[in-house]
């Protein structure tokens, strides 16, 4: 998924920089999003889910054309995933960083169930975290019952 790196750092570093706290911040904004997902999804083996319906993206970081979200700033990251079944196959869903397998949730057969995740990570400026479907097959609820969220610590 690491992808024009030096070009997506470049152009996130100006987008950032423009949207920096003036001088009477006493802290930096730290990165947050929270994103939902409109309508369901079919997903295959190894797709991204795009969340589409974005909620709060401070500092530009989550991308709803790719689904993925790019660390603005280096530092120690939380990341929440909740998610629900469409058809009445169970859905797996791994959080991936930089193409690294880090950790799945899973949600049974039954049809609406849920599933969530939860991580602490360490990312460096432009890593990349998204949620990826490792199945020939599934389905996730739209709705704004599928949601991503992830923030700086």
């Amino acid at each position: 998924m690491v992808s024009n790196v030096c070009l997506c750092c470049f152009l996130l570093l100006v987008l950032v920089s423009k949207h920096r706290c003036n001088a009477e911040c006493k802290e930096k904004v730290k990165p947050a999003f929270f994103v939902t997902l409109k309508d369901y999804q079919n997903l295959y083996t190894n797709t991204v889910v795009k969340f589409t319906r974005v909620k709060t993206n401070t500092g530009y970081g989550y991308r709803s054309r790719t689904g993925i979200f790019v660390a603005p700033m280096a530092g120690l990251y939380e990341f929440n995933a909740s998610f629900m079944t469409y058809s009445g196959i169970s859905l797996e869903l791994n959080l991936i960083k930089n193409d690294e397998f880090i950790v799945r949730g899973h949600a049974p057969s039954t049809r609406a169930s849920t599933g969530t995740l939860n991580v602490i990570l360490r990312l460096q400026i432009c890593d990349e975290v998204y949620l990826r479907h490792p199945r020939d097959f599934g389905s996730i609820y739209g709705d704004d019952y599928s949601m991503f969220s992830g923030h700086m610590l």
